[in-house]
């Protein structure tokens, strides 16, 4: 389905509004707390998803000229990401032998086909910036991108699975491993890769968009073996993993030299992300949070998803501001301003979901921390402030 959302989110969005100077101040009165946002999960133990949803995170933060939002997404701007390319050095010496990065932590594997995978775009990066080790990053991210080709199992459709051993659709599948099929086919050259990641999220969203209480918004695991849902429900979380990797796909897209001519595609993908959230944008709470479940599960304020979807709306306004205009970021600014406000001494946001238990309140989500990280650099950039 092409074309702009009807809903009413997107009928009364306007441009985004001009950052001002209060915001600016804000910013920078904010900077401790956000240092010490980050501090909490550099010191978590990481999974392999919390591994590349950290270094996103640290990406965005430190480097934004190197994220598919920036100014130099595909080559080297001369400026090394050191922080970037520790965690993807760290993803590299932990990639088992099929080739799935982050992986061996204690000579453990986890069922998870595409988890990986989200690792994988800052190890393409030192592809293009740390010259010295350039065979070494590519080597792994070869690998990563074989296993994904040629040994994860596919549904009936043709979608990647995100399980190893059975054919799912999860919706955190989109984050995890079609930014990095898009950004590899840049890259490398290799326009097919990239239509696959567009694909690949439409296989997705065929598979597990559904109607929810403010419109269309997924669900979160499907199984293609049993052909019924593990869990319908609108988990909040899902939502933001699909829309995040959906907007990294389009803006890696819209940055490449296919853009004329994967045009239709860029209008799917920021449709399917406006999608989502006018789907989940409307479920706000009095706290000025989102739930953990939008329909079919808890309902307490998530922190977590509801950072990451902040985060996504400022990026589209931010590269789309005739799509998404001043009715997606003044609920960006809501959340932005709980998310603050809920950050406490130790630099942990509160309350956000356990990331090991989708219903209950966890204490530290390292997924929760990076999308925090990930809110208040796509904010700065939405302000056009530089560090």
């Amino acid at each position: 389905m092409r074309g702009l959302s009807l809903s009413f989110l997107s009928l009364l969005s306007v441009a985004a509004a001009a950052p001002s100077s209060s915001d600016k101040k804000l910013f920078n009165s904010a900077l401790t707390k956000i240092q010490n946002l980050r501090g909490a999960f550099e010191g978590s133990i990481r999974t392999s998803w919390e591994q590349g949803t950290a270094s996103q995170a640290i990406l965005e933060w430190d480097y934004p000229e190197y994220t598919v939002f920036g100014s130099s997404p595909f080559k080297s701007s001369g400026r090394l990401p050191v922080s970037a390319l520790n965690y993807a050095i760290s993803a590299i010496v932990r990639q088992s032998d099929d080739g799935r990065l982050s992986q061996l932590i204690n000579d453990g594997l986890d069922g998870a086909s595409l988890d990986g995978a989200s690792s994988a775009p800052t190890v393409v990066l030192g592809m293009i910036t740390h010259a010295s080790r350039k065979e070494y990053y590519a080597t792994a991210a070869e690998k990563q991108l074989n296993l994904i080709l040629t040994n994860v199992p596919r549904t009936s459709t043709g979608a990647i699975s995100h399980r190893m051993d059975t054919k799912q659709y999860w919706a955190d599948a989109v984050y995890m491993g079609f930014p990095f099929l898009a950004y590899y086919g840049v890259v490398t050259n290799n326009q097919s890769l990239v239509q696959e990641a567009y694909d690949q999220c439409r296989l997705y969203r065929d598979a597990l968009l559904r109607d929810g209480p403010h419109g269309p918004a997924w669900g979160h695991l499907y199984s293609d073996d049993a052909k019924a849902w593990y869990d319908g429900g609108i988990w909040l979380t899902g939502n933001a993993w699909a829309a995040k990797g959906i907007i990294q796909v389009a803006a890696t897209i819209a940055k490449s030299p296919y853009a004329e001519e994967m045009s239709s595609q860029l209008t799917d993908l920021k449709f399917w992300v406006q999608e989502i959230l006018d789907g989940v944008f409307p479920a706000l709470n009095s706290a000025g949070l989102l739930p953990d479940y939008v329909q079919g599960g808890v309902d307490f304020g998530d922190g977590a998803a509801s950072a990451a979807l902040a985060s996504i709306a400022y990026r589209a306004a931010t590269a789309w501001p005739e799509q998404f205009g001043a009715n997606y970021t003044k609920t960006a600014d809501t959340i932005r301003k709980a998310i603050f406000n809920g950050i406490d001494e130790l630099g942990l946001i509160n309350p956000y979901v356990d990331p090991l238990h989708w219903d209950a309140v966890g204490v530290l989500s390292t997924e929760g921390q990076s999308f925090g990280l990930m809110l208040f650099a796509a904010w700065r950039d939405y302000l056009g402030i530089r560090l």
